[in-house]
């Protein structure tokens, strides 16, 4: 099993940011490769669609959303990156009044690649979602 873990300090409240991250369906906000996203429902089950810009889509399946801890589990379903099993957490952490640390982590098993292409694959997508909130909360 593979893993990546990833994190950022944005200088703005953690319950602002977890307004943003903790909203499965709006990944749109700072994932720059988003187009737009649909939520779906299915058996008692929450999914989301993210359609890509240039073509292309990946599906996910909230597993876990918690207001308290300020964090979100979800898992790929079905996806044109090069990963199996993939299960991954993002958590909001304060810092202080003003401050606070994203840390969006997964694990994972290759899949049609090397295991360092898909760590890389996934490592920047995360990285291109801390320069989206980056924007959001006007951090330099």
């Amino acid at each position: 099993m593979l893993s990546v873990s990833e994190s950022v300090e944005l200088p703005a409240p953690a319950n602002a940011v977890w307004k943003t991250l903790g909203d499965f369906g709006g990944a749109q906000r700072y994932l720059a490769v988003v187009e737009r996203c649909e939520l779906a429902h299915h058996g008692g089950s929450t999914e989301r669609v993210l359609h890509l810009k240039g073509g292309g889509s990946v599906r996910e399946r909230l597993v876990l959303s918690c207001d308290e801890d300020r964090s979100l589990r979800y898992t790929i379903v079905e996806s044109p990156l090069p990963v199996a099993d993939y299960v991954s957490t993002v958590r909001v952490d304060p810092l202080d009044d003003r401050r606070c640390r994203v840390t969006w982590s997964a694990t994972f098993e290759s899949h049609g690649s090397s295991d360092e292409a898909a760590r890389e694959a996934i490592a920047g997508i995360y990285r291109m979602g801390f320069d989206g909130l980056r924007q959001l909360y006007a951090v330099a």
